[in-house]
């Protein structure tokens, strides 16, 4: 029995030594075919995700233009109503001055009478009448003083007259170059608008790809959760900054908690108000609640403070993003590798990784 024993476990012994290699080949295989996969999908994610960074940045450039074009047709305006303006001025001169010169001619018509009605005889006659050498000399001087004054206000009322025409054609002539240059802005306006319906619809086709390839893990998002816990947890710990005080320091904290306020503000094209915000128009409207005025624009702004390396960053920095060195958007930011910012048209105010390939510098106000 024993011995029965003893063959049964070394049969079992000498199938298990030829069963193992069997059974870890193909597994060995498979977690090296699923790594694979793994990474293909990763390396088709990434696509994805660059391919709808391009696209954005595309549109961000374009919402960029379309707000210059916009400035350069709202100041336009302001110079078409003031050239208007003055060309009514000039016209009022211009009437102003035939009036002048017609009352003037009047005035010698009357004093001069027969002289003007008959011409060099009216003057002849005049000196023909003098009563003596002396009232003689006196009418010649009386009728050259005369002439003299007739012709200096005749020819100075012209000039005037010259002066006012020319000035009044000028005028003209910019306006008509004013509205031809709003009518080109409006070409171009309707240029851009049209670009970006045909961006937007590959945006949309790039979220599509991205959102096929959703399964796979994205750390970004785990970040963007992680980031917006702590935001959530620096609004509750920070006090509410009122700038009437005027004793209370800003503070970082501060920056990113009233920031993050407007989280879910639509992009508005020139928008500065909680109604609607463009990139710089959130980070000036934000900062300018601290007593901080920043410039106008993204070029503006990245003027602004002084420079801050990136392994310096601190949260409430502004971070300025662009292509050939030239910044088309911004945001401030938060901490964590990330910014919150108002990023294009389509879109509203979020937070995002702020290590975006198109990164230029970053800026410090406070």
């Amino acid at each position: 029995m024993k011995n029965k024993l003893k063959v049964f476990i070394l049969v079992l012994a000498v199938f298990a030594a030829i069963s193992r290699p069997v059974l870890a080949a193909p597994a060995d295989e498979q977690v090296q075919t699923q790594r694979q996969q793994l990474q293909a999908d990763k390396n088709e994610l990434k696509e994805a995700q660059d391919k709808r960074f391009e696209i954005e940045q595309k549109i961000e450039n374009l919402d960029n233009q379309i707000e210059e074009v916009m400035d350069e047709i709202e100041n336009n305006k302001k110079k078409i109503v003031n050239i208007q303006t003055d060309i009514k001025n000039a016209e009022k001169d211009l009437k102003e001055s035939e009036e002048n010169l017609k009352r003037e001619q009047d005035l010698f018509n009357k004093r001069m009478r027969a002289m003007y009605i008959n011409g060099v005889d009216g003057y002849i006659d005049i000196i023909l009448g003098s009563t003596g050498f002396n009232d003689f000399l006196s009418r010649i001087e009386a009728v050259k003083s005369i002439i003299a004054l007739d012709k200096k206000i005749t020819t100075n009322i012209k000039i005037k007259q010259e002066e006012l025409n020319n000035k009044k054609t000028k005028l003209i002539d910019q306006n008509n170059q004013l509205i031809s240059i709003n009518n080109e802005n409006d070409k171009k306006m309707d240029n851009l608008k049209s670009s970006k319906d045909e961006q937007n619809e590959l945006i949309k086709e790039a979220e599509r790809q991205e959102r096929l390839l959703a399964a796979t893990v994205n750390e970004s998002q785990s970040r963007l959760n992680e980031t917006l816990r702590q935001i959530e947890a620096i609004r509750s710990s920070t006090p509410k900054y009122t700038p009437s005080r005027g004793a209370v320091s800003v503070s970082s904290n501060a920056v990113v908690a009233y920031a993050s306020n407007f989280l879910g503000t639509p992009y508005k094209w020139g928008g500065t108000t909680p109604s609607g915000f463009d990139c710089s128009g959130f980070t000036q409207y934000v900062y300018k609640h601290f007593g901080i005025n920043l410039g106008r624009a993204t070029y503006n702004q990245i003027n602004d403070g002084y420079p801050v390396s990136r392994d310096e960053l601190k949260p409430g920095d502004l971070v300025f993003y662009g292509t050939g060195g030239s910044p088309s958007h911004m945001g401030i930011y938060v901490g964590n590798g990330m910014y919150i910012h108002s990023p294009r048209t389509g879109d509203v105010v979020k937070v995002s990784p702020y290590d975006r390939p198109d990164y230029i510098t970053a800026r410090r106000v406070m």
